[in-house]
């Protein structure tokens, strides 16, 4: 499977995780908080990786 199906895959997934808190709540706004509440926990987990490659992206633009 190449990554670009992989990807698709995943999108999917984050598709069908806001769908089913639009179900829960039944509010597109409320689906779009839980989507915020998501991101914030994967951006706790993986923060140290995200500010690696921030820093990587900040280098290559002064350079």
């Amino acid at each position: 499977m190449t990554q670009e199906e992989r990807l698709h895959i995943a999108r999917n997934l984050i598709v069908a995780g806001i769908e089913m808190a639009f179900q829960v709540t039944g509010s597109g706004l409320a689906a779009l908080e839980e989507t915020e509440t998501a991101m914030g926990a994967f951006l706790a987990a993986h923060n140290a990786k995200l500010t690696a490659e921030v820093e990587a992206m900040e280098t290559e633009g002064n350079a």
